[in-house]
């Protein structure tokens, strides 16, 4: 692997041999991970395929705007930097309670307009989705939500909302976001950039 090292020296990489049939390379937290079954090990040809899909894993990643919530002094807030003695010592458990304490507001007033009831909001913290609706009319969010800027916590809170009524993302599902919010697609689309690393 000594080639694909030298090219990307300058980004940590976490190689791992299994006995899996199948190979995949990944970057997670600003670390390439790279899968390799036992029986491709010294495979050339498989090699220089590997590289060839790091590289194009290194252009999208390029895309995105990496973001730190969280560093040893700070901490980001609505995306305002605060420091991290204002936030009491169980900075999980009270981020958390900031998150629920900002969205509530927003979700009982477009479920009020759009007549649905939810049964329960739930903050809980995941690497990758941000957040659902479930069947039961439960609404769970990501709890890095509370490091973003006020706008796109609201329209994942709308999205939510009207996934109550609509419980998939077909065009009656969007025209009810639209009607509530008529610029999502451009918060979409730059929320859909934005990764939170902390």
């Amino acid at each position: 692997m000594s080639k694909i090292n030298k090219a990307y020296s300058n980004m940590e990489t976490q190689i791992i041999y299994t006995h899996n049939k199948n190979w995949y390379a990944k970057i997670k937290d600003g670390k390439l991970i790279i899968e390799i079954p036992f029986f491709l090990r010294f495979n050339e040809n498989f090699k220089r395929n590997l590289l060839e899909k790091w590289k194009k894993l290194i252009e999208k990643q390029k895309k995105y705007n990496h973001v730190q919530a969280i560093t040893e002094n700070n901490i980001l807030l609505f995306w305002e930097n605060v420091e991290k003695f204002e936030i009491k010592w169980n900075l999980e458990k009270e981020l958390k309670k900031i998150l629920i304490e900002y969205i509530t507001p927003i979700v009982d007033e477009y479920s009020e307009k759009l007549w649905y009831e939810y049964k329960n909001i739930r903050v809980w913290k995941a690497k990758t989705k941000r957040w659902s609706c479930s069947f039961d009319q439960k609404l769970m969010f990501n709890i890095n939500l509370v490091h973003l800027p006020t706008k796109y916590i609201r329209y994942v809170a709308i999205h939510e909302v009207c996934h109550l009524k609509h419980k998939n993302h077909s065009e009656m599902f969007w025209a009810e976001v639209e009607k509530f919010l008529p610029d999502y697609k451009k918060i979409k689309k730059e929320l859909k950039n934005l990764i939170i690393n902390n």
